[in-house]
């Protein structure tokens, strides 16, 4: 099963969409050729048309039902696919605005949290990434940094009613940000 999934991985991060389509129409096309060549030499009294009919008829019922199989997964993929990016976008958008928020904060505190986002952010793009177009993803990848956001906004004490208002908006969008890892895979 592992094995089987890596092999997959593998194929859809090495080749485009376009040649595995072909590869694999092609396949099944070459295969359904030789099959019906092979029958046509082995029963050669198959050729004569008596049980074509059937034939076609079974041909149109499986191909009806490979189309709305192939609907719902190309659907099932399609809705993974606007989740993943309603996430991204989510988090990076709570980033920004964790950053926008520590501008309020003295400039050692500030540059303290927009280091850690930072590291956040390349930890998630080079590292948690790959390791989920390799179908190995784990939270663990950014755990160390999401503690380091923690630690760099925990680091301020803020003073006064502006600078109370802008951390606790920063801290709920680090929440926000952190509550976005249960849609990630483990």
């Amino acid at each position: 099963m592992i094995v089987e999934q890596a092999m997959i991985l593998w194929l859809l991060n090495t080749f485009s969409t376009f040649t595995l389509g072909v590869l694999l129409v092609g396949g099944f096309v070459a295969l359904a050729v030789a099959g019906s060549l092979a029958a046509r030499r082995r029963f050669p009294h198959l050729a004569g048309g008596e049980h074509n009919e059937m034939v076609g008829v079974a041909l149109g019922m499986f191909g009806a039902i490979y189309g709305i199989i192939l609907a719902f997964v190309v659907v099932t993929l399609w809705t993974q696919l606007e989740n993943t990016q309603t996430v991204v976008a989510t988090e990076a958008t709570d980033l920004a605005l964790v950053v926008r928020s520590a501008e309020a904060f003295p400039p050692v505190e500030r540059t303290r949290v927009e280091r850690a986002v930072g590291d956040y952010v390349h930890a998630v793009v080079d590292v948690q990434w790959p390791m989920m177009r390799e179908g190995r993803p784990s939270y663990d990848a950014t755990s160390e940094q999401t503690h380091q956001l923690y630690q760099a906004l925990q680091a301020y004490e803020p003073t006064g009613a502006r600078s109370e208002t802008f951390y606790g908006e920063a801290a709920g969008r680090l929440n926000d940000v952190a509550a976005l890892a249960q849609f990630w895979p483990r």
